[in-house]
């Protein structure tokens, strides 16, 4: 990753938010990180402002955000939890589902969007991302993943702390997406996989399981079903057996703090070739 100045990453989960502080010319594994409890707004940037202190380093030129939002009660409703599958589907269609696109500087009607506006009259300049793309960066950093992608499509599971996420990849790009809470059993979780792989597997039925919901609908025959899947995140080991069990950051808790990053090189590659 090109790290040429200071790059605050933060990655808010809930109640938890974990930040990375990227530095130049140190080496990646040695770059200050912290979990901390924040509940709202406020209290990630007192969080942020405290871990910048007491690092000492000088004010970050960049923050990166990532996250699902807060646990508020409009969000755990059915209405909410439909809200943000049609986020969703605006989002798929703005990027052509291509991860690096989801960073940005406006998300507009996303739970973030006021953590955005209070980071950046705090800092400056700031790109925020939901917590999924920034799972599917992760994600493909692995060189065998993108690989794959390009030759069958892949499923890409991110198993939170609150949230199971699921992505259907072919040739890096996200064609569909699956979202439940952590507490979802294995045998549950894999029966949705297997039904949202083959078009089968209703909206409003994942909803009426306490779910998000998920998005399928005409994939590619060339996908072959997105049969090959990888499993990330603090909770991956439910699909022990049952997937490639990866840790491509080396810590769970930072891979989508990583993600992030390794979409901003993306990013700027995109842009260069403009």
């Amino acid at each position: 990753m090109d790290v040429s100045f200071p790059i605050l990453v933060l990655d808010v989960d809930v109640d938890n938010t974990h930040a990375l502080l990227a530095l130049p010319a140190v080496d990646e594994c040695d770059w200050p990180r912290i979990g901390f409890i924040a509940s709202d707004e406020d209290a990630v940037l007192a969080g942020a402002r405290s871990f910048l202190d007491a690092q000492q380093a000088v004010k970050p030129e960049l923050v990166l955000l990532c996250g699902m939002g807060f646990h508020r009660e409009a969000e755990r409703s059915a209405e909410g939890r439909a809200a943000r599958m049609g986020w969703w589907r605006e989002e798929l269609r703005r990027t052509d589902g291509q991860p690096e696109r989801g960073l940005h500087d406006v998300l507009s009607s996303h739970e973030l969007q006021a953590l955005l506006e209070l980071l950046k009259a705090e800092f400056g300049s700031v790109f925020v991302a939901d917590s999924g793309m920034a799972a599917v960066l992760a994600a493909l950093r692995l060189e065998a993943l993108r690989d794959r992608s390009w030759n069958e499509g892949v499923t890409v599971v991110y198993a939170g702390e609150t949230h199971t996420q699921a992505f259907m990849l072919f040739r890096e790009k996200v064609l569909g997406l699956y979202e439940h809470h952590a507490d979802l059993s294995r045998e549950a979780l894999l029966g949705d996989l297997k039904e949202v792989r083959l078009n089968w597997l209703p909206d409003e039925q994942v909803r009426a399981s306490g779910g998000h919901g998920c998005i399928c609908g005409d994939f590619p025959p060339e996908a072959e079903g997105f049969r090959p899947t990888w499993a990330f995140g603090p909770k991956r080991e439910i699909l022990a057996g049952a997937a490639r069990l990866a840790a491509p950051c080396g810590d769970a808790r930072f891979e989508r703090c990583f993600g992030m990053l390794y979409g901003l090189d993306l990013r700027r590659a995109l842009e260069a070739g403009a």
